[in-house]
């Protein structure tokens, strides 16, 4: 009997082995073997469910340690600002069976044990699987960029398995500050904790399985880095005048712009879009070349509404459009702002007012001597 329950154990293990083509066992089943790889609880990122073991009962012939581990990577890394469109998701399944332990040996001249055995020995490799696997995919700046779908769902990912290309759209702010920017992948999916298979003598091609599952979460952090579309660098350094009357028409705005940046800009053509009430009647005629740390003034004819709020600072995006040294039809933007004050006839009523009454005044008093010296 025991050279027989030493081969059963022999065929078992070459079973497992085929099964499970990477794996260790552990030192409670095999004297002297050591656990080479670390578990993946132990990992940063990495919770999951309750650890507990089902209770032990006739039918639980093996026991293998081992998880899910998943990895995500963002497919394009960096975005350019004011840009909309979708970055592109993969996550990888590079969890491992890691121990594997004998529970109860089945009897070999039990047809019905040995089959719920090896059905057993089969399933117990699901519990790699991660599975109803969803990604949400969270900016840590929201004031940076703004993820429009946040959640996708990759199905279940068997060990070694890669998911599809995961979709999420975003939008990049035009103010984005070009660097680093992090994000965090949450992951959460399902795994088959433990599996057992109760044979039955008079169905030994029938037997109860039964399983038993946890749910799983990791958080995988990832970088965003966040370009501007040129290495030009243009800024509105400043509006003259300042300050602009409600009502008015036909001012002379200049603005002067300078390159920051290291590459030149060619055929720069700068549009002023201001806020309602303001009206910009010329656009400057295109730069033909601005180098680098080069300034130019630009003039604008505005026309101001009279009914333009007092004391407010209005703003007036400028919009460039330029080649540099690489590439045609770039754009980029920034801002001035101009105090809309009173118009001049707002500010200076009293002086109409108290002129008015004086003209009044010396005519009724033309009028009384002309008056008093007419005969009698």
């Amino acid at each position: 009997m025991k050279n027989a329950s030493a081969m059963i154990f022999a065929v078992v293990l070459a079973f497992a082995v085929a099964n499970f083509p990477i794996f260790n066992v552990s030192s409670q089943s095999l004297p002297g073997a050591s656990q080479e790889l670390q578990s993946p609880s132990s990992k940063p990122g990495y919770s999951q469910g309750s650890p507990s073991i089902p209770a032990d009962f006739a039918g639980d012939w093996y026991w293998i340690t081992g998880d899910p581990y998943l990895q995500a990577t963002l497919e394009r890394s960096s975005l350019y600002r004011g840009e909309e469109t979708s970055v592109f998701l993969t996550v990888s399944n590079v969890g491992r069976v890691e121990s594997f332990r004998v529970n109860q040996q089945p009897e070999p001249t039990r047809r019905d044990e040995v089959l719920a055995a090896q059905k057993e020995l089969q399933l117990e490799a699901q519990r790699i699987t991660a599975q109803d696997l969803s990604v949400k995919l969270v900016a840590i700046n929201e004031s940076a960029l703004k993820i429009k779908r946040e959640v996708s769902y990759a199905g279940s990912l068997r060990e070694g398995q890669v998911s599809p290309r995961l979709e999420f759209p975003v939008e990049v702010y035009e103010n984005t500050e070009p660097g680093n920017y992090d994000l965090q992948a949450i992951l959460e999916y399902t795994y088959q904790r433990d599996v057992a298979i109760k044979s039955h003598s008079d169905s030994p091609d029938n037997p109860d399985i039964f399983y038993w599952y946890d749910s799983a979460s990791q958080t995988v952090p990832l970088i965003l880095q966040i370009e501007k579309r040129s290495d030009v660098d243009l800024k509105a350094l400043n509006a003259s005048p300042e300050i602009l009357s409600a009502g008015s028409k036909n001012n002379m705005l200049k603005v002067t712009i300078q390159n920051r940046g290291k590459d030149t800009a060619k055929d720069l053509v700068a549009r002023l879009r201001p806020e309602t009430g303001i009206y910009v009647d010329t656009d400057e005629s295109p730069i033909p070349v601005l180098q680098p740390g080069e300034k130019s003034d630009l003039v604008y004819q505005v026309d101001v509404s009279k009914d333009a709020v007092r004391g407010k600072l209005y703003r007036f995006d400028v919009l460039f459009d330029y080649d540099d040294s690489y590439r045609k039809d770039l754009q980029d933007s920034d801002k001035i702002y101009v105090k809309i004050e009173p118009s001049l006839t707002d500010r200076y009523w009293w002086v109409a007012a108290v002129a008015a009454a004086i003209i009044a005044l010396a005519i009724l008093h033309r009028i009384r001597r002309k008056m008093s010296s007419a005969p009698s």
